[in-house]
């Protein structure tokens, strides 16, 4: 027998478990055939692919140089990322509906590349005869894997290190070159100079790096820019790893190895002294390039590092040469040439193996350079994956791989934002339609009610599959509703709310687009307070603290308005025409010694010691109306005896000087007691105003009747101006008789609050400027009271038809409905197609954007020259505005059907996914009127529609049409199902 070695005897010496004193496990170690213990890490890769930020890769790199300088000299971290061909699979359970098993169905077994990424920190082993046990250096190597770990869970990246099965089942997957999931088994190997033969595959080593010739670019950065659509984007160097055509799988080996420093730095000092001391060009270049790499290291402390970089690929024998035409040509579009002489296949691959991070030659396999420069070559991907969150919407990543995210952002695991509100903005032709067709599907799916309002019947499909209520607004069927109808429990809990509604409805047909003033906003808010005040409360009497307030009210407008001073001249001209007629000289009115037996005597009113008791407690508040009437009597009649005193030709002249002293004094109080009786007359005149004001039932017929008569009253009452004419006119439309009688007077289908799918399709009226708005307003009424009593997530989305609504009468409505929605789990969403509705309109910045933590775009190439002013008024970074112009403008079509893509922004999360979906979907909510109308064919023949989905795609492949549209055609033509087709045809 043989005592040859075989070539992969000695990949690894040993893997054990290392624990502490405790027994509890520190590491699972693996040791090299030399000796040297390595601890094995997973990770992911924290920049996901396609993320476009610079920012992202650079961080990245800053993680990666601060393990490598945590670790220190005489350490290596070898980075592998795995990146191997799977194919795609979810289970598929009985429970589910019939269009998510459909979409499951579809893309089980698609292909896609899995990044799987390791981190693995080798010590260096004293070179010897024999490995020497050394416990500060074991101490040393187990201390520095912590800190690793306290670096990646500090700067957020996941991390986990492999157990010992895990560990041995990656040593023998590298062996066999299979990370595909699933069992492996070992093939026959042969080693050549150009690649190793491993059973019917081969596997091919590339040096990144030709250490004779370090053709690198003379300024490398961590990621590259690349131009997409016309916007540059950030990708990493070797992005294209995961996009090389006929491989199996990929590994991408990093190697940093950290020397003694002080050794390396003699090294080249003397280096650049043996170039100084020959004068020549090519000597002085390089004696400069050594001491500006020497002052780097004294200035910004950076380290002195060996690397590899070594890409293995697996793929079949005649695919070689393309897929190494492919990686030449992506590196060189790098600035880096691949080394020509990479003649060791077995060596790199065996050098490439985990752990062996120092069995390089370093002669002819590493090359000296810094470590930030070093880490430039790090791959820094991940592929994009499910979220973890109950509410699951469905996507693609931009290889076609599903993936679902929390479309609201605030249910998931991770909290993106504080509300669910939306506003998808999509040029025609990007599908914008099918995107939201999509994304009710599953919210429906998910137990979420959902009102839609359409102009265009493009949810009809949909709502027809999920059996959901269709109203389509017709002259002979208008949409009517009863928005002034509600319970004493909305009256009780809700009433501000719907008081604000009813403002915006009333201000809607009355002013348009134009803003009421603050009088008309005061008036009509006091008619509806009082129309439902009329109607669960209805009036009797004012109380006395009504009363009073009215009076000091009323008293104080006919101060203001100069008729209280226009009563206190008349008044005082009367009495003071009195004390003229004497011929007592005026100058004696203003004396100050009173003569109070003047007016004693057991009969009188007076008290001859407070001659002014009367007017303390007139006035002052102390006293009942009632009371106080009585007070202002006693002065009147005191204030006629005065009267008569003065014009008593007995009286003496100092009874006449005291009687216009006390008249005088008397006045003030006179007036205000006069004016304060004719007010409470005036106040019994509106508490008999008001009792006869009733309301019977609630509807617009009655607060219009109402309102006709209560306006007028308050003008009066308040001497203000408000245009009853024009408001009885144009309002007078929807009421009795009026044209649109029934469109406010009719109440609700109660069962509407009890459906889980609404669609209202308003496309009759959407020219209509009066009705258009007014329909729009009342159903989104119907979706907030549907929102208080259904309990769950509920979404109100509403397409094209929220321009109705788009006036600064409705600014404040709706930015009211976007914050109520979220008290109740509720998502309100806007759909548009026009940029400018965006650009131009504040409403839309104001009230929709600024109240949206949710933002989605589809592509927006077509806008790129104009795009600044949108993205300022949504408030896109320049990273998104980078995402948002990649939107369908990858190359990532091959070996998918159609699809677009949608940029969604979540807070401050956004990305760009997929929207494709298998055929089933397509059927069920296509807006092409010729395939719903074959659809209805083979609805109308197998009697339910999944069966007439299934069966209607079953056909069309069987006949090998392609469109869909091409099929539906043959299928309307004949007005059967394809069985029974005329054969002739």
């Amino acid at each position: 027998m043989s005592n040859k070695n075989k070539p992969l005897d000695g990949l690894f010496a040993q893997l054990q478990d290392i624990k502490d004193a405790d027994g509890k496990l520190m590491n699972t170690v693996l040791f090299s055939k030399n000796g040297n213990p390595s601890v094995i890490i997973e990770i992911e890769n924290p920049v996901q692919q396609y993320a476009t930020d610079a920012v992202q890769y650079v961080a990245y790199t800053d993680v990666l140089n601060n393990i490598v300088q945590t670790l220190g000299e005489g350490y290596a971290l070898q980075k592998q990322d795995i990146l191997c061909r799977q194919s795609y699979h979810h289970a598929i359970t009985d429970d589910m509906e019939f269009l998510t098993r459909s979409y499951f169905r579809y893309f089980n077994g698609r292909p896609y590349t899995e990044i799987r990424t390791y981190l693995i920190i080798t010590q260096e082993a004293v070179k010897s005869a024999f490995v020497k046990y050394d416990p500060k250096s074991w101490l040393d190597f187990h201390t520095k894997v912590s800190k690793v770990m306290d670096i990646l869970k500090e700067r957020g990246v996941w991390h986990r290190k492999l157990t010992k099965d895990e560990v041995n089942e990656y040593l023998h997957r590298f062996m066999a070159f299979h990370f595909k999931a699933g069992p492996f088994s070992m093939q026959s190997f042969k080693a050549g100079d150009d690649y190793l033969r491993m059973g019917d595959k081969v596997v091919k080593s590339f040096d990144i790096v030709d250490v004779d010739e370090i053709d690198l670019p003379s300024l490398i950065r961590p990621y590259q820019s690349v131009a997409v659509n016309g916007y540059v984007i950030a990708t990493d160097l070797l992005a294209f790893l995961s996009e090389i055509p006929d491989t199996d799988c990929v590994i991408y080996n990093q190697v940093i190895q950290i020397p003694q420093q002080r050794k390396l730095l003699r090294k080249l000092q003397g280096k650049a002294k043996r170039h100084g001391s020959m004068p020549d060009p090519s000597n002085k270049i390089a004696k400069a390039d050594i001491e500006a790499v020497l002052n780097l290291l004294a200035q910004d402390s950076k380290l002195l590092v060996y690397t590899n970089f070594n890409l293995l690929v697996s793929c079949k024998a005649e695919k070689l040469t393309p897929v190494t035409s492919f990686i030449e040509t992506k590196l060189y579009e790098c600035g880096i040439f691949a080394s020509k002489s990479a003649y060791n296949q077995l060596e790199l691959f065996m050098d490439s193996f985990p752990g062996n991070a120092y069995s390089f030659n370093p002669d002819y396999d590493l090359f000296l350079t810094l470590n930030d420069a070093a880490l430039c070559l790090f791959f820094k991907e991940h592929l994009k994956h499910s979220e973890n969150t109950p509410l699951k919407t469905w996507y693609t990543d931009r290889q076609g791989l599903p993936v679902c995210i929390d479309i609201t952002g605030k249910e998931g695991s991770v909290k993106m934002t504080d509300n669910a509100n939306f506003f998808c903005i999509g040029p025609s032709g990007s599908g914008k339609s099918f995107h939201m067709n999509t994304v009710v599907r599953q919210l429906l799916e998910q137990n979420t009610d959902v009102v839609m309002v359409d102009t265009g019947d493009s949810y009809e499909g949909i709502c027809r599959y999920f059996k959901g209520t269709y109203i389509s607004y017709s002259k002979e069927k208008p949409i009517s509703m009863n928005p002034f109808k509600i319970t004493d429990t909305e009256y009780a809990q809700n009433f501000g709310e719907k008081k604000n509604f009813l403002k915006s409805l009333i201000f809607l047909i009355f002013k348009g687009s134009e803003a009421p003033t603050k009088i008309e906003d005061k008036i009509i808010n006091q008619t509806i307070v009082e129309y439902y005040e009329s109607y669960f409360t209805p009036f009797r009497a004012f109380t006395d603290e009504e009363r009073d307030q009215l009076r000091k009210r009323l008293l104080l407008e006919d101060k203001k308005n100069g008729t209280y001073e226009k009563h206190s001249k008349e008044l005082e001209e009367k009495y003071r025409h009195t004390a003229y007629e004497t011929d007592i000289p005026t100058s004696e009115y203003s004396g100050t010694s009173e003569d109070p037996s003047a007016f004693g005597g057991p009969d009188s009113e007076y008290d001859p010691l407070d001659p002014a008791a009367d007017i303390r407690l007139a006035g002052d508040g102390s006293l009942h109306p009632a009371q106080e009437k009585e007070a202002y009597a006693r002065i009147q009649r005191k204030v006629n005896k005065l009267h008569d005193l003065i014009n008593d030709k007995a009286a003496t002249d100092g009874e006449k000087v005291a009687a216009n002293r006390q008249l005088m004094r008397l006045m003030p109080q006179l007036i205000e007691g006069n004016y304060l009786i004719t007010i409470e007359q005036r106040i019994d005149r509106m508490e008999k105003q008001r009792r006869k004001m009733h309301v019977d039932n609630l509807s617009f017929n009655s607060y219009y009747e109402f309102a006709i008569e209560r306006i007028p009253q308050i003008m009066s009452e308040k001497s203000i101006t408000f245009d009853i004419d024009n408001f009885a006119a144009i309002l007078e439309q929807f009421y009795k008789g009026g044209e649109l009688e029934h469109t406010l007077n009719n109440d609700v289908d109660a069962s509407l609050f009890d459906e889980k799918f609404i669609v209202f399709e308003i496309d009759k009226i959407k020219d209509d400027p009066v009705l258009f708005p007014i329909v729009v307003l009342i159903i989104m009424d119907v979706f907030l009271q549907k929102m208080r009593i259904k309990k769950g997530r509920k979404a109100l989305i509403i397409e094209e038809a929220w321009k109705a609504i788009s006036s600064p009468t409705m600014a404040e409505y709706i930015k009211y409905l976007y914050k109520t929605v979220r008290k109740f789990h509720g998502i309100a969403g806007v759909v548009t197609q026009e940029l400018n509705d965006v650009i131009d309109s504040p409403i839309v910045k104001e009230a929709i954007i600024n109240n949206s933590d949710v933002k989605i775009l589809l592509d927006q190439s077509k806008f790129k020259d104009r795009y600044d002013a949108i993205s300022a008024i949504l408030g896109l970074t320049q990273v998104q505005k980078q995402q948002i112009f990649t939107v369908n403008a990858l190359n990532n079509h091959d070996g998918r059907s159609y699809f677009k893509e949608v940029w969604i922004c979540r807070g401050q999360y956004s990305d760009v996914y997929g929207v494709e979906e298998p055929p089933e979907c397509y059927w069920a909510y296509t807006t092409e009127r010729a395939e719903k109308e074959a659809l209805k064919v083979y609805e109308h023949h197998y009697g339910d529609i999944q069966t007439a989905i299934t069966k209607i795609e079953e056909d069309r492949k069987k006949l090998g049409i392609k469109k869909y549209l091409d099929f539906a055609v043959k299928v309307n033509k004949q007005q059967k199902i394809m069985p029974l087709w005329d054969k002739s045809d």
